[in-house]
């Protein structure tokens, strides 16, 4: 080989270095933003696939009440239909006043004038000793006589009645019923007692009768009677 044809070689590879570096360059170029290309592509997917699930999930359908026929009793300030006459009518026999009044509430699919008709053609099977009675389209308010027994089941004892010695009592029991929206009506039931007997303390002043508080026994019967009866319609 001479020497002008190793300057020659020397030259076309000092000239090609420069084209071969710009190539590299590009191709790393270009790599760099097919990769930031491919990321973003990606982000995007990603995204539109939250945004779609998000929205499927708030178009869903609300749960439904298809089945139950009885549950706990929700707020009646929304999505709740007054009967008329509501607060109207009502015994005061019944009252919801005082320290021994309780109060006991379910809501059950049907209608409120199902459940009046049906609680008291109940107490009537049952002979409930009912007086002073008295019907409304959305409350049904009566006195029920109670044989000793009975009262001391459906009361709590305190100290300042554990020496009496009871001869009978009464339940002053009120219904109330508010329709839904939904198809369900709440029943509430309200109670007081009051119990009659003679005290053992002859040192106490004479008395007759005592105000007792409900231990919720009588209410939790009637509720019972109530979701029976309509799990079995259903």
């Amino acid at each position: 080989m001479t020497a002008n044809s190793g300057r020659e070689q020397a030259t076309f590879a000092e000239n090609e270095m420069p084209g071969k570096f710009f190539c590299f360059v590009y191709r790393l170029q270009a790599g760099c933003i097919t990769g930031f290309g491919f990321a973003t592509l990606i982000a995007i997917v990603g995204l539109l696939s939250n945004t779609h699930a998000e929205t499927a999930q708030s178009s869903a359908p609300p749960r439904t009440t298809v089945g139950v026929v009885a549950r706990p009793c929700k707020n009646i300030l929304a999505g709740s239909k007054r009967q008329k006459g509501t607060n109207k009518n009502r015994n005061k026999t019944s009252g919801d006043e005082g320290g021994n009044s309780s109060s006991t509430c379910i809501e059950v699919r049907s209608t409120a004038i199902d459940v009046q008709e049906y609680l008291q053609a109940q107490g009537r099977e049952e002979k409930w000793n009912l007086g002073d009675e008295h019907v409304a389209e959305d409350a049904w308010t009566f006195s029920r006589k109670l044989e000793r027994d009975e009262l001391v089941r459906f009361t709590k004892q305190d100290a300042s009645t554990e020496r009496v010695n009871w001869t009978s009592g009464a339940a002053f029991v009120q219904v109330s019923t508010v329709e839904r929206d939904d198809g369900f009506v709440r029943v509430q039931i309200s109670t007081r007692f009051e119990g009659y007997g003679q005290s053992a303390d002859r040192f106490a002043p004479p008395k007759g009768s005592w105000p007792l508080g409900s231990n919720t026994t009588l209410e939790n019967q009637m509720i019972s009677i109530l979701v029976r009866h309509f799990k079995n319609s259903s």
